[in-house]
């Protein structure tokens, strides 16, 4: 399979992962956004940059459909999914096994951290997420500072998000066929590097 079919199916895979778990979420109203795993997966499977396309495009529909164009700015949380998932987990293209919990861990916090960031540029520091204003209250409640409170509330939710994904994406990455989850043109150009070496 060329490149760029590749490129258009996983990413198409990767908005619909996104989409389909962000309604389950939303309408279930659950406490999760499960709206990053197509992200981190396009990024995985692919590059970094496909995540970065991937997330824009879940961010804009959430903002035209569930939020206003101000929600956009939540982009930045993908941008930093995408970007941790496609450099860390992988070492010479190929997936790491012992870079899984530090990725898991670099994301909730990255995510979290930029979450809280703009929470408290965009509304004041007050959770619009139902879920996300029930931990800040918690947080609050203890004397923690608000911004601190504000990333409690992130946090929890990520972490569930983090869990989850982790679980769909390597659910979805054994399902991938091997045409769509490797770079076979990449594949035969080591080939041919290699024997001629």
């Amino acid at each position: 399979m060329n490149r760029r079919k590749r490129y258009v199916i996983v990413m198409a895979i990767s908005v619909i992962f996104n989409t389909v778990f962000y309604l389950i979420a939303h309408f279930c109203h659950l406490p999760v956004w499960l709206d990053l795993q197509g992200t981190a997966f396009a990024a995985i499977v692919l590059e970094p940059a496909a995540g970065l396309l991937v997330g824009l495009v879940n961010n804009f529909i959430s903002s035209i459909f569930f939020y206003d164009a101000s929600s956009l700015i939540y982009f930045a949380v993908s941008a930093g999914v995408a970007l941790v998932t496609g450099i860390m987990l992988k070492v010479n293209g190929k997936i790491s096994i012992k870079r899984i919990l530090p990725t898991f861990i670099t994301v909730i916090v990255v995510a979290s951290f930029i979450s809280a960031l703009l929470t408290m540029w965009q509304s004041g520091g007050i959770p619009d997420s139902k879920w996300e204003l029930h931990f800040y209250k918690i947080a609050m409640a203890q004397g923690v500072p608000q911004f601190f409170s504000v990333f409690f509330g992130a946090m929890v939710l990520k972490l569930g998000d983090a869990a989850i994904s982790l679980v769909l994406i390597t659910g979805l990455y054994w399902l991938l066929p091997k045409s769509l989850r490797y770079d076979t043109e990449a594949l035969k150009q080591q080939n041919k590097t290699s024997l001629i070496k």
